[in-house]
């Protein structure tokens, strides 16, 4: 018998997936499984393969990040630098019980805005409810010193520092008297609030605040940042990208005419050349079947940039290593290139840190 060997299939960018799925289904179809290199793919049996890697991007399909504003009185159920899905758990914050016996001597309602200065430093602004703010104050929206936050344009609410509203919500400001006649105010988010009155009188252990947590709105890889008066939690998302578009991958007996008349390889339809050569490593390398260089641990210093735009390199780490390609982009903040690898007869981008490209 014939000797199983590598061939690449042309089909539209795009369509990759189902081109393969439709072969899947044409192989058992027609028992043809005996002529085909069988793979795992989580845990799912497949005859061929359409190689995809990772990207991580700190971008939402509509341009705008995630972020999530984390006060520090939340304990942070998400872990740093790890995977998060859609509807996990990012914080939680506990709920607030009383200290000591107290009486509650007022109760104000009042409408809260939080706006976020360039310098990611908060002010807090606190509206009576005869107050109305203008409809144009909404969370997510940049706004300038000296913008008012009510329609009558009351300077007591008139913005000092330009920045971005975080928060607008409204807020219980509670004052709670103690037996040795001191006094504490707490500002009590409407959603926490449990029914407190003036004149309750409340004992140890009584409940005052109801617990409250962040959910995750996307998935992807979360990453968090401190400031003074908060964390900022973030979602990159991790999205996949076809490493070859317009190309399905197998490992056959050309022998097969089951398969061969009904698909275009490279070379020709009836004339198909397997991939030799490092092609045919970046195969096997995303198939699992050869070990992916690593890049060479080396502590954090920062990169210094030896390469040049339109400089031909070669790519020393993951499925790419061993090609050899020219920088076609610098991004020195990152310390990222893009290499262009010709991939049968076609040029392809590679994304790709400093330290996994060497000069020739």
């Amino acid at each position: 018998m014939q000797m199983k060997k590598w061939y690449a299939i042309q089909t539209y960018a795009g369509s990759e997936l189902k081109v393969k799925e439709d072969l899947n289904e044409r192989v058992e179809s027609r028992n043809l499984e005996r002529n085909f290199e069988e793979f795992r793919e989580n845990g799912v049996a497949t005859f061929f393969l359409v190689p995809v890697e990772e990207v991580i991007t700190s971008r939402s399909r509509r341009g705008g990040g995630f972020e999530y504003r984390i006060p520090y009185e939340y304990d942070l159920v998400a872990e740093p630098n790890e995977r998060i899905q859609r509807g996990n758990v990012i914080a939680r914050k506990a709920p607030r019980h009383m200290e000591c016996d107290a009486r509650v001597s007022a109760v104000e309602t009042l409408q809260r805005v939080i706006v976020e200065m360039t310098n990611r430093n908060e002010q807090e602004y606190l509206v009576p409810m005869d107050k109305r703010i203008r409809r144009d104050i909404r969370v997510g929206e940049k706004i300038r010193n000296g913008v008012p936050l009510t329609s009558d344009k009351d300077e007591q609410f008139i913005v000092a520092n330009k920045g971005a509203i975080v928060l607008r919500d409204k807020v219980r400001r509670t004052t709670f008297e103690y037996p040795d006649g001191k006094e504490k105010t707490r500002l009590i988010p409407e959603k926490c609030v449990v029914k407190l009155r003036q004149g309750t009188r409340l004992s140890q252990g009584d409940l005052v605040e109801k617990k409250d947590q962040i959910i995750s709105r996307a998935s992807g890889l979360f990453k968090v940042k401190e400031y003074k008066d908060k964390r900022i939690g973030g979602i990159q998302r991790i999205e996949k990208r076809r490493l070859f578009p317009g190309y399905v991958f197998t490992r056959m007996n050309l022998n097969e005419k089951g398969i061969r008349g009904a698909v275009r390889y490279v070379g020709s339809r009836f004339h198909p050349v397997p991939i030799e050569g490092p092609e045919m490593k970046l195969i096997k390398r995303k198939a699992g079947l050869l070990e992916t260089p690593l890049a060479t641990a080396s502590g954090e210093p920062k990169i210094e940039i030896d390469f040049n735009v339109g400089e031909v390199v070669e790519i020393t780490e993951g499925p790419f290593a061993d090609f050899t390609g020219e920088v076609k982009e610098i991004d020195k903040e990152a310390e990222e290139v893009i290499v262009m690898v010709k991939i049968f007869g076609r040029e392809t981008p590679v994304h790709l840190g400093l330290e996994g490209i060497e000069k020739l």
